[in-house]
């Protein structure tokens, strides 16, 4: 039996669930064609090259301990592709009074697991540390209690100072997201399980790491690519156009409804090509891997209570500024991956990787490569300012942050407008709901950053489970 699948939206969701259909031994008489509303594909994810440089305006990379993304890149051939961190910048500077200290040794996701380091940094006060090591013995939150938020749950577990200088820009930052709202069973499942299964946060995280590690120094927890992340995009394109899969890009979506005619399941698919022409197809199922917002008002239409369900789910917006400076510019040695900045600096930046020091090849020899965040939760009037405002906003703070003054060699501004999903306390029931609701049209189904985390490897676990469903349907 034949059919055909439209796949909208062309981002690391959609491209990963036209790959995997088309890809798949199971795929006999299926046709794909993936819809993007931008003419380009990827999302998030964007490189870009120029003399030399490799500058990755969203995601610089994917987390290693969930292995989706990492399979995927070596099943297209990128395996020889993937590097880590280089080994000898693998520190973390904090701001903390105007001035840059490293964070301790052994600090897991805001959790202190080596008590020398611990001790004696000062980042924290004295009152803080004891605060911490309190987790030891506080009783734990039965999880039948529910979700609750990231500050909630950092603020019980370890004290007021670790939310307001760990939490808030290390974990809150990840997501440009209030930590207040965020709920931390939808955003850092892994935590809640150690005080679950652990009791307390420092004892599970201590177990973790000697099972880990079994006593060799910690691999880098991230991967990225060579050729920066839109190598994984080009690849996915490339699998997808070898298999006969259709893209199409520029081609915002007009309507989505069920078809009137033939069987259940089929569905009316219309878009506005580059020219202005609108086309239509006629498909035996759609999986929808857009941002909620765009999703909602697509299905509206035809079902006003599940666009309203999607609408649901909250956006915020960042942007990333990178300067590329000759070496000799910059007087700090950047020996790091780069700086976070708690709220109470009251700084106009969120973070700052030190991208040529963090992963080899992104910069020519005598050069290096910066990139700045700002906006989001913390600063989100920041997006109404111009590039080249943005720009001036980057080399101001990075003259404070290691003294570089010079002229860079070029500047770029990335927006993302409403690009940062915010798994809000509660999240994972409102997707639950979201799912019950679209299980009345045959054919329809949702996948991607707004539902089931955020990350690379979350969106291609998410894209990877939507396609063994589709292919696994009877529509």
């Amino acid at each position: 039996m034949s059919r055909h699948i439209a796949v909208i939206g062309g981002g690391i969701t959609g491209l990963t669930v036209a790959h995997r259909l088309l890809s798949s031994s199971e795929r006999s008489g299926l046709s794909v064609t993936l819809i993007e509303a931008a003419p380009r594909l990827g999302g998030n994810i964007l490189t870009e090259r120029r003399d030399g440089f490799v500058v990755d305006g969203g995601p610089d990379s994917f987390v290693v301990a969930k292995p989706h993304a990492t399979a995927l890149c070596k099943e297209l051939g990128l395996g020889s592709h993937l590097i880590t961190t280089t080994e000898k910048n693998r520190r973390v500077y904090m701001l903390r009074q105007g001035k840059l200290h490293s964070l301790p040794e052994g600090l897991v996701l805001t959790i202190p697991t080596k008590f020398l380091p611990f001790a004696t940094t000062p980042i924290f006060s004295w009152r803080a540390k004891v605060r911490m090591g309190l987790d030891l013995v506080l009783p734990r939150r039965p999880s039948t209690q529910g979700d609750e938020s990231i500050g909630s749950f950092v603020r019980r577990r370890l004290g007021q100072e670790a939310v307001d200088v760990l939490a808030d820009p290390l974990l809150g930052g990840i997501y440009a997201g209030d930590i207040e709202k965020l709920g931390i069973r939808s955003t850092f499942p892994q935590l809640a399980e150690l005080e679950d299964k652990r009791g307390s946060l420092i004892r599970g995280a201590l177990a973790a790491r000697r099972k880990a590690t079994r006593g060799a120094p910690p691999p880098s927890p991230f991967h990225s690519l060579e050729g920066g992340m839109g190598e994984l995009v080009d690849a996915l394109e490339t699998s997808i156009r070898k298999a006969g899969g259709s893209i199409i890009v520029g081609a915002p979506i007009v309507s989505v409804s069920p078809s009137s005619e033939r069987s259940a399941g089929q569905w009316d698919v219309r878009f506005r090509q580059s020219a202005g022409a609108e086309e239509s197809l006629r498909v035996d199922g759609v999986v929808m891997t857009t941002p909620a917002y765009v999703a909602a008002s697509i299905c509206e239409p035809f079902d006003t209570e599940l666009g309203d369900m999607l609408r649901g789910i909250p956006y915020l917006s960042t942007a990333t500024v990178a300067l590329a400076y000759a070496r000799s510019a910059v007087p700090h040695p950047l020996d790091a991956v780069g700086v976070i900045i708690p709220k109470d600096e009251r700084r106009r930046l969120l973070a700052v990787t030190f991208v040529s020091s963090k992963w080899r090849g992104r910069a020519p020899e005598g050069s290096v490569l910066v990139r700045m965040f700002v906006g989001g939760h913390r600063d989100p009037s920041r997006l109404a300012s111009t590039d080249e405002e943005l720009v001036s906003v980057g080399r101001e703070e990075l003259a404070l942050l290691v003294g570089v003054r010079a002229e860079p060699l070029f500047a770029r501004v990335f927006r993302y407008e409403r690009a940062n999903a915010q798994p809000l306390v509660g999240h994972a029931e409102h997707v639950r709901r979201i799912r019950q609701r679209a299980e009345r049209h045959s054919g329809l189904w949702f996948a991607g950053a707004a539902f089931d985390g955020v990350g690379i490897p979350d969106c291609v676990r998410q894209a990877n489970d939507a396609a063994q469903i589709v292919l696994r349907s009877h529509i």
